[in-house]
């Protein structure tokens, strides 16, 4: 979902079998609904903890289902147009 600001971000929620491969810093490809392509995005922050269920409570076949709140900054200037709660889908660059 975008959100505003100074500069215009999405909060988004990172499955568990991202977390080893992205990072604060991480460019991201951020899809919304409506535009035939992707705006860059940046990682700035993943919460420590998943979101709704404590992990102690997950067998290890569950794991897999733990999600992140992530926060990701909108690079492209076209950002500062998008309606506040559009929602959006994010990719790691070069891949769908």
């Amino acid at each position: 979902t975008v959100l505003s600001g100074s500069r215009p971000w999405a909060r988004i929620y990172l499955p568990q079998p991202w977390l080893s491969r992205v990072e604060t810093g991480t460019l991201v490809d951020v899809f919304v609904d409506g535009r035939d392509s992707p705006m860059q995005g940046r990682v700035r922050h993943i919460e420590s903890r998943p979101s709704f269920t404590p992990y102690y409570a997950l067998a290890e076949e569950d794991r897999q289902r733990l999600t992140y709140v992530t926060e990701v900054d909108l690079l492209a200037e076209a950002a500062l147009k998008l309606p506040v709660g559009i929602p959006v889908r994010v990719g790691l660059r070069g891949q769908p």
